[in-house]
């Protein structure tokens, strides 16, 4: 009598191919070309996650009153973890501006801020992002709204994405030396919420050569 496969076992032989495929793969890229040149290096990976951002101004064309820039790291060769990088102005300690950087592991955080960020942008922690350990939970059906809820003992800061656009595919090299590829995803509006205020700005366009104000960046890896 013919005996059907189990579930279990198909699993097996795909995960048994995929295996065999990386090797391969791994394999064929280290031999030498047909010319005997060496092979190109494989690239090393920096990290895999994904980096939304946020940014609100009064008006097209203006500055910004309020940034995010968020990581759900993965991976990454410190750890996997999440950093909410937040800066508003007019919210902080005196009336000036509130810079922190909620986070749920501080090595993700360090790697994050030295060895990514400001490796592309050399000001990105001037003036520095005061750390604040916490947690941080994603909320939201994806499809209409994304979430995420940055919360320590002292703030709870909410991000909301809403009224996405088609996903598109990106593969850039920022700079540094470094590539990057993502599936980017608009979305058309975005609000920033501290201790249950609404963070200053709106969703609008920031000028030539500046981020889109509203956007996440799904299935990001930097490599070099």
């Amino acid at each position: 009598m013919l005996r059907m496969p189990t579930t279990r076992h198909v699993l097996i032989t795909v995960i048994s191919a995929a295996t065999c495929l990386a090797m391969t793969m791994t394999i064929a890229a280290q031999q030498p070309s047909a010319n005997g040149t060496p092979p190109a290096p494989m690239p090393k990976i920096l990290v895999a996650g994904e980096n939304p951002a946020i940014t609100l101004r009064d008006k097209e064309g203006g500055p910004p009153l309020t940034s995010v820039n968020f990581w759900r790291v993965h991976w990454s060769p410190v750890g996997s973890g999440a950093v909410c990088f937040v800066t508003v102005s007019g919210q902080g300690s005196g009336g000036g501006d509130l810079r922190i950087a909620v986070h749920d592991n501080s090595k993700v955080l360090d790697y994050v801020t030295r060895e990514l960020m400001s490796s592309l942008m050399e000001n990105f922690n001037q003036p520095p992002y005061t750390p604040v350990g916490g947690t941080i939970t994603q909320g939201g059906d994806n499809v209409t709204e994304r979430k995420e809820t940055c919360r320590s003992d002292s703030y709870t800061v909410e991000l909301i994405w809403r009224g996405f656009l088609e996903p598109t595919w990106v593969d850039i090299r920022p700079g540094a030396n470094v590539l990057m590829t993502f599936t980017m995803v608009m979305a058309k509006d975005a609000e920033v919420i501290v201790n249950g205020k609404k963070a200053p700005g709106r969703v609008v366009p920031g000028g030539r050569g500046s981020f889109p104000p509203s956007f996440l960046a799904l299935n990001e890896t930097w490599r070099r």
